[in-house]
């Protein structure tokens, strides 16, 4: 429970006699006891200013002052000295908001009670429309825009618009859906596309007529059936050498001859590449193999053929073999026409070199060009050169008897 009110009644008040009359009892003293006669004292007293008391003084009217009783005493017998006590009430509510009984606290407080907004939960009036306190609301319900904080990195607009912003690819700079090429999924490209650069496709082989080939498969398909350069481990040769005649040629003390072969591809060349049928070795200074492209210009060369370096090895064995010579550097060479020209100063004691193997060349001059190009497959330059030279003029090679092999490797 707690502290009730007592005091401050229309009874509450000090009578003393005088003269065989009663009068009021200015200034005495009134202590408070648990029974009649007898009891204990209750000293557990409060003033209205919440200050322990013991007993409460009567002023000059005779009136008792409010003050506060002990917590839970709902009546108490008051003694003023006159011999008998009294009995005092605690003041009782009879209606408060159609309620009965007596309001014994207010939020736990007895006394004069006096609440604040804290005290019921409630915002300070102090707190309103301020910093740091509560915000209010206008007669649309909405808070008003001066209790709002400043707006921090505000979008006036976006790529431009303002308002309901719908953007599309172009807006953002970026291709539509439908307008480039996938890196994944089926998709149909539509019109002539040009490629920078060679399409590298997959490994795996096409199946149906309208599918892209790779190179590997072209030449195979090429070759179905036939011998490839690249059977016999060789980058490019100027025709199947099982083709040739059995009995090789010599190619002459001197002269400049000339063999045209053809890359499909970029290829890295190492050598040049003959079939002799019998060589005894020898070779002299002033000998040497270069290769040149379809312009007439020198793009690689041997070094001297007489020198253990360069000079093609000796073949003695039945039906011949291939002889070859480095080149002073590799040479990665791109797609074409190039020709291979070389020159042998015999061996002066034998006066012989090479025996190379040719195609039939019964005829006095046969054939260097066929059909509608003008690409020379054969030739010789009859005014031989001591060294390389840095370029041929192709269109006064001459036919000549002879359709020497050579390859590329």
């Amino acid at each position: 429970m707690a502290r009730l009110e007592f005091g401050a009644g229309v009874a509450d008040f000090v009578v003393t006699p005088s003269d065989g009359l009663w009068g009021v009892g200015q200034n005495v003293p009134v202590t408070f006891w648990s029974a009649a006669v007898d009891g204990e004292q209750y000293t557990d007293l409060l003033n209205t200013a919440s200050e322990p008391i013991t007993s409460v003084t009567s002023d000059e009217y005779g009136g008792l002052p409010a003050f506060l009783g002990p917590d839970g005493v709902t009546g108490m017998w008051a003694d003023a000295g006159g011999g008998t006590r009294a009995y005092m009430d605690a003041h009782s509510v009879t209606s408060i908001g159609g309620g009965t009984g007596a309001v014994e606290s207010v939020n736990g407080m007895t006394g004069v009670v006096t609440l604040t907004a804290e005290d019921v939960d409630a915002v300070p009036s102090t707190a309103l429309a301020t910093a740091g306190g509560v915000a209010t609301l206008d007669a649309n319900g909405l808070v008003p825009a001066a209790q709002l904080p400043a707006a921090q990195a505000v979008v006036a607009s976006v790529n431009g618009q303002t308002g309901d912003v719908v953007l599309d690819a172009e807006d953002v700079g970026a291709p539509a859906t439908g307008t480039v090429v996938l890196l994944t999924g089926a998709q149909t490209v539509a019109g002539v596309k040009t490629f920078s650069s060679v399409p590298v496709l997959p490994s795996s082989d096409p199946t149906t007529a309208s599918q892209a080939a790779r190179k590997a498969y072209v030449d195979a398909a090429a070759y179905a059936g036939e011998w490839s350069p690249q059977d016999h481990g060789l980058a490019a040769w100027a025709f199947d050498p099982a083709l040739a005649v059995s009995t090789g040629l010599f190619p002459g003390s001197g002269p400049i001859r000339v063999t045209a072969v053809r890359l499909r591809s970029t290829t890295t060349i190492n050598r040049i590449v003959w079939h002799a049928t019998g060589y005894a070795g020898g070779l002299q200074s002033g000998s040497w193999a270069a290769l040149y492209n379809s312009s007439g210009s020198r793009v690689a060369l041997t070094g001297d053929l007489s020198t253990a370096t360069y000079e093609p090895a000796e073949q003695h064995a039945g039906g011949g073999g291939t002889i070859s010579s480095p080149l002073t550097a590799a040479y990665s060479a791109a797609a074409g026409v190039y020709y291979i020209a070389w020159r042998m100063v015999y061996n002066t004691t034998t006066q012989d070199g090479p025996m190379l193997l040719a195609a039939e060349s019964s005829a006095g001059a046969p054939p260097n060009v066929f059909g509608y190009s003008a690409v020379r497959r054969f030739g010789v330059y009859s005014t031989g050169a001591a060294s390389a030279p840095t370029s041929l003029t192709i269109g006064s090679m001459e036919n000549g008897a002879n359709r020497f092999w050579a390859a590329l490797a």
